[in-house]
């Protein structure tokens, strides 16, 4: 198989390793997983097609440090084989995930089930009152306004501009009006562009969100006034999915 395959697989779910502890399933050959920070303002699902080809079904392999992982592949080249060591005594059991090329080969210790934290399975889902094109302007113009602020807990916000009467996303928005912001124009889905109140979400969040899913030019990210917002991407064998919560602004 190919290295970049895994790589990429990694790349969606981890988020510059913002989530690392992980369990990898087996779907019918895909090789799947979901991952959630522990306030649980992100929750992430990856799937990529055969990948899983060859791993026992029912089997979960239990990544604890993502990040560790992702500098032992380093040294291979550019194809690799995967497999999984089992325990003899308990079938289920998966207790290293093997790695080799021609040249290299590699250990690679997984964790226990009961170490791993349970992820939630997304219930009772809103209604999305927001729909936002997601394209590379507005990648590029994100991107810059994120790097203008020093301070990752920066939050962006939708909120409806009042002069333009128009929703945009604005990055360091405070309720009391005073603050260093920068505000930015979107295209929205026809009766999908208002928001009665403002709000916010992480926004190095949906950077790293952005960043794991270059290779996809449109996508659109919907938001629910609820406080939910999901943005979803597909391309060749790769699906991921992202929830992000909604954040309170403080004045």
């Amino acid at each position: 198989m190919e290295k970049k395959k895994l790589e990429t697989f990694i790349k969606k779910y981890s988020l510059n390793d913002t989530l690392e502890s992980v369990i990898w399933t087996n779907d019918k050959e895909d090789l799947l997983t979901r991952a959630a920070t522990s306030d649980r303002k992100l929750c992430s699902s990856a799937r990529v097609e055969k990948l899983a080809a060859g791993f026992v079904d029912g089997v979960d392999v239990c990544i604890m440090d993502t990040k560790r992982l992702k500098k032992m592949l380093q040294p291979f080249g550019e194809t690799i084989s995967l497999s999984l060591d089992i325990d003899d005594e308990d079938k289920t059991r998966v207790r290293r995930l093997l790695i080799e090329d021609e040249n290299n080969h590699m250990d690679y210790v997984t964790s226990e089930r009961g170490a791993m934290d349970n992820v939630p399975s997304m219930k009772n889902i809103p209604p999305f009152d927001i729909e936002i094109l997601i394209n590379p302007s507005f990648r590029e113009r994100f991107n810059k306004a994120f790097s203008a602020f020093e301070d990752s807990d920066t939050l962006f916000t939708l909120v409806m501009n009042k002069k333009k009467k128009k929703l945009e996303i604005v990055l360091g928005y405070k309720g009391n009006g005073l603050s260093n912001r920068i505000g930015l124009g979107v295209e929205t889905t026809a009766g999908k562009d208002v928001i009665k109140n403002p709000i916010s979400f992480t926004s190095k969040h949906l950077k790293e969100i952005l960043a794991a899913n270059d290779d996809v030019e449109n996508s659109i990210l919907k938001v629910a006034e609820a406080g939910l917002a999901t943005i979803e991407f597909e391309k060749n064998e790769f699906k991921s999915q992202y929830y992000l919560m909604k954040v309170e602004v403080e004045d």
